[in-house]
């Protein structure tokens, strides 16, 4: 990004973070509502270990059909527009899960669920961009990806006290109204007086964001990320619950235990990572540690050694999505210009790995071996950091030696 284009340092900025991470909040915790009921959902819908994950992975679906296109079209439009128009759908999916009958009807109306935190998602590092300078973009990422981590929470740790699931979907669905209407009124795509980003056509934006290496890695990256962390998010409670023997309330709340950690991870981690001036030196090491946590996690008895390596797990799991999220708008080739588009690649690839690696591949191997199946979701973190070895070093150092427009430098 040049001195031109940096964003002008509005207080109005933290009021589009807090929006934004209510957005992702509660499309997460709706999402993550099925996982704590799959002891309910699971025998209520005769559902195979296929199809629940299927379901559980439904909403982000949404963003394997949608991320692309609203990429490019945030970056024409603005990401406001595409956006709000995704929240209705997601409403209507949320709010109405209570009337599905079967295991498609249940699937449809996860999909539809998915489709706002799907485009924003894959926006994300565009409107941040737009508000917060280069310095500050890893500590807002960081902000905006505890909302993951606390939705995961509180869905983990509440669903199970709610007395029906009708309750705890209608209660999600009311929530995702406000928080619609909240976007509506206070969401804005810049700061006043800031320069308009010229307008090109859709296919410029898409075709100059393919081009870049770095873009398609990134994606990458976060697909194996996102497969090995819906892996323990998703199956977790209930294998808890029917090999450890544990109460639904119990396996809810130990499984919980990662998503506090991936809060505590995701602040931490870019302020490390910014007092240091690097990203490429956490990556890789904490893909290693992460997926050592996690499947020791399983292996252990229930009790402290259980729920400090769940901690660690979440920790390491939450240091990677904003370090990786923010390189859109760092990448000299990307910029605000064209950081929707690359969001939205990005996106689609990230969303793959979390519908298609679980579902397709690890469930069907691992069948009903919980010893395989969180073998393959740690495998599938520690191939996150193997790819994370061939990034562009893009910290607070590399950018300052790199100077603001060399792409060759950096």
């Amino acid at each position: 990004m040049s001195e031109g284009t940096k964003p002008l340092l509005s207080p109005y900025r933290w009021v589009i973070l807090i929006i934004m991470w209510s957005a992702v909040f509660i499309g997460i915790a709706a999402q993550f509502q099925v996982a704590a009921l799959a002891y309910k959902i699971i025998p209520d819908f005769k559902l195979t270990p296929g199809q629940y994950s299927m379901i559980l992975t439904a909403p982000m679906l949404a963003g394997v059909c949608f991320s692309f296109a609203a990429g490019a079209l945030a970056d024409r439009f603005g990401v406001k527009k595409v956006v709000a128009v995704g929240f209705v759908f997601s409403i209507v999916g949320v709010f109405f899960r209570f009337a599905a009958h079967n295991f498609w009807e249940m699937f449809m109306l996860m999909f539809l669920a998915g489709i706002s935190p799907g485009l924003l998602n894959a926006n994300v590092s565009k409107l941040l961009g737009a508000w917060f300078p280069r310095e500050q973009m890893g500590t807002a990422m960081g902000i905006y990806f505890s909302a993951s981590g606390v939705g995961m929470s509180v869905a983990l740790a509440t669903s199970a006290f709610f007395p029906t699931t009708k309750s705890a979907f209608i209660t999600a669905g009311l929530i995702m109204l406000v928080i619609w209407i909240l976007w509506m009124a206070f969401i804005k795509p810049k700061p006043e007086g800031a320069p308009d980003l010229p307008v090109m056509p859709v296919t410029k934006y898409i075709g100059v964001a393919a081009r870049s290496k770095n873009v398609w890695l990134v994606g990458l990256a976060l697909m194996f990320f996102m497969g090995s962390s819906m892996v323990f998010s998703g199956f977790l409670p209930n294998a808890l619950n029917k090999v450890h023997g544990m109460s639904p309330v119990t396996a809810g709340f130990m499984a919980s235990i990662v998503t506090f950690g991936t809060i505590v991870g995701s602040i931490l981690g870019p302020v490390m990572s910014d007092r240091i001036g690097k990203i490429k030196p956490f990556l890789a090491p904490v893909a290693v540690l992460g997926a050592i946590a996690g499947y020791s996690s399983w292996l252990v008895a229930q009790g402290a050694d259980m729920v400090a390596l769940l901690a660690l797990l979440g920790i390491f799991s939450g240091i990677c999505t904003p370090l990786l999220m923010a390189f859109p708008m760092l990448l000299p080739e990307i910029g605000p210009a064209y950081a929707g588009s690359a969001g939205g690649i990005i996106g689609t690839l990230q969303v793959v790995g979390a519908v298609f690696i679980p579902s397709f591949i690890i469930a069907p191997l691992a069948g009903q071996n919980y010893n395989m199946l969180f073998a393959l979701g740690s495998l599938s973190f520690l191939m996150m950091g193997v790819v994370a070895l061939f990034l562009p070093e893009l910290g607070a150092k590399a950018r300052a030696e790199a100077g603001p427009n060399s792409i060759e430098a950096i």
